[in-house]
């Protein structure tokens, strides 16, 4: 009895012990977000006090992931791809495979702020997975967030708002987890929602759930001062100025909550953008400056790239054009030598544009040309990575059905081998016999079928364009292919959009989704006089979506050596042609 009672009052002695310690990682799972230099000092006089008591591994691994994740808000990115490497193989080794995707998340996060998306997104797909077959919401939650903002720098919209969709629904399941680790500020699922309506131009929207994001309860520290930045560049485009300074000058008094000077810097970045877009050229040229001494010292090229790029623009509105040009070449060769052709594409806009409103066309021309051909390697990567995307969740989806075959292999054995030989022979037979049943009605069920309808509808889209071009190259008949750019209507507005312009065109007419953000409509025995009047005619149907921005369609005549590909290029060089000024200098964003 004596002994009974001194079990139970050792257990009471030990349990508050316990519940306080995970306390204490519980609140240092929001610092890490909130406060990271204070956070770290925390986790350093926690790992001096686990060497000197002897602390459970989970414990252990929750701290490290704890750490892997500060070092992420300290922009520590090296040190935490080596922390969570350590990491993941001390889970493995200690069989916490629960613990794993929390340290896969930290090191796609690391790779993704190198813009190294090839090593991140089989991270990213590996820590799904492996949240959801040990059921950690908070994981998930996270994972899902860096997906969908990837898919977002991708223009990869539809899996973007996918991701971010289902992790806002299962953010409260992270209170269900047993065991706690680390997961993200709510705030940042919503900033995530909101950038990416703020990317496809629903700026009420992106607004809308940015302000859902400033009134999270965990919108605190430098958690906040991120939300009131990006705030405030979405509210300047949206025309609230008013709102955007009040916004800024928030952001502003938050800037001591950045421990790091890498953070901080991106934070100046910014804040330059934002302020030159305002009028406010000296503020933003003190900004940039700032800024792009840390990225310098800090050895960070695509941050340099583009804090150049935004210099030359400040340089511009200065009139300073020479400064700004040689500025504007030094951001190409960088981007050239980094391969960042999205940002290339932008870069060549700035002097095509430029060039123009100087009437010097043949250069204007030239960059015109060079944006067109950035854009496409954009793209080319985009699809590249896709693929990548795409094959990382086959592999991952062959590799657990082996495992899920060797199982129900190895389970099926087991079974056989428990049967009685008799029984084993009985149940073959039956199987046999039912088989060759099932195999003679399906065989006579197929013999009655009709044959399979052969019609052109159920060719792909794709390939009954290019019937109809080589239809058009036999006939000797004049064909017309149409490009909309449709980036600028809302994704939802998109189909219906598609409905009403099909309405309008002829039975022959082919129209196509081409990509996410370009519709084609192919116009067989249509000249270029006649293509101009199906564009005049359909023009009003598309500005009803559009809004206030101009509507501007590439045409392109087929030629005897085109094919599908070349008059879509030619189409696209054609509205590229059009554009007047249609996207200000001031436009592009900072440092990501």
């Amino acid at each position: 009895m004596d002994f009974r009672v001194l079990a139970l009052s050792l257990f009471l002695w030990l349990f508050p012990l316990w519940a306080s310690a995970n306390d204490q990682l519980d609140n240092l799972a929001e610092m890490v977000y909130q406060y990271p230099t204070k956070a770290l000092a925390q986790i350093t006089a926690l790992e001096k006090q686990q060497t000197s008591d002897n602390t459970n591994d989970i414990n252990q691994l929750r701290l490290n992931v704890l750490k892997c994740q500060n070092f992420l808000q300290l922009g520590e990115n090296e040190a935490a791809i080596n922390l969570a490497q350590m990491g993941e193989a001390s889970a493995k080794q200690l069989k916490l495979d629960q613990a794993r995707p929390y340290f896969l998340n930290c090191q796609a996060d690391a790779y993704l702020n190198y813009d190294n998306i090839q090593d991140a997104l089989p991270l990213l797909d590996s820590a799904i997975t492996l949240a959801r077959r040990y059921q950690q919401p908070q994981a998930l939650i996270d994972a899902l967030r860096l997906r969908g903002q990837l898919d977002t720098n991708t223009d990869n919209f539809s899996s973007a708002i996918e991701d971010l969709r289902i992790a806002l629904d299962i953010y409260p399941d992270i209170n269900s987890q047993t065991q706690n680790w680390v997961w993200p500020p709510q705030a940042y699922v919503y900033a995530a929602m909101g950038n990416l309506l703020y990317a496809t131009n629903d700026l009420p929207q992106a607004m809308y759930y940015t302000k859902l994001a400033l009134k999270s309860a965990d919108a605190k520290g430098k958690v906040r001062h991120v939300l009131l930045r990006n705030a405030a560049r979405i509210a300047l485009d949206n025309n609230d100025r008013e709102y955007s300074d009040q916004l800024e000058k928030q952001a502003k008094i938050l800037l001591p909550e950045i421990g790091s000077p890498l953070e901080l810097a991106y934070s100046y970045a910014i804040l330059a953008s934002i302020a030159l877009d305002k009028g406010k050229i000296d503020t933003a040229e003190e900004y940039i400056s700032i800024a792009m001494n840390t990225f310098k010292q800090q050895n960070q090229k695509v941050a340099m790239m583009r804090s150049t790029r935004l210099l030359a623009q400040i340089r511009f509105a200065q009139n300073r054009d020479e400064a700004a040009i040689t500025l504007m070449q030094s951001a190409i060769e960088q981007g050239e030598a980094l391969k960042q052709y999205t940002d290339l594409k932008w870069f060549y806009g700035i002097l095509s544009d430029y060039y123009q409103t100087h009437n010097n066309y043949q250069l204007a021309y030239e960059f015109l040309q060079k944006r067109f051909d950035a854009a496409e390697l954009a793209n080319e990567a985009t699809n590249n990575t896709r693929i990548l995307q795409f094959k990382a969740r086959l592999n991952q989806q062959g590799l657990e059905q082996a495992n899920s075959d060797e199982q129900h292999s190895h389970t099926s054995l087991l079974n056989d081998l428990n049967l009685d030989w008799a029984y084993s022979t009985l149940f073959l037979v039956i199987m046999a016999l039912t088989g060759s049943a099932i195999w003679y009605f399906i065989d006579k069920q197929n013999n009655r079928a009709p044959a399979a309808d052969a019609s052109p509808k159920n060719i792909p889209p794709l390939e009954q364009l290019e019937l109809t071009l080589h239809s058009a190259k036999q006939g000797d008949y004049p064909l017309s292919l149409l490009l909309l750019n449709a980036s600028q209507i809302r994704q939802v507005d998109l189909p219906g959009l598609l409905d009403k312009l099909q309405d309008k065109l002829r039975e022959q007419d082919k129209l196509l989704r081409y990509s996410i953000d370009e519709v084609v409509i192919v116009l067989p025995y249509t000249s270029a006089v006649g293509a101009q009047r199906v564009v005049n005619q359909i023009t009003p149907t598309i500005q009803t979506l559009q809004g206030t921005s101009k509507v501007n369609i590439g045409v392109a005549v087929m030629q005897q050596f085109d094919t599908l590909e070349s008059l879509v290029k030619r189409a696209s060089i054609n509205r590229l042609g059009k554009l007047k000024g249609s996207e200000p200098l001031n436009s592009y964003s900072p440092a990501k």
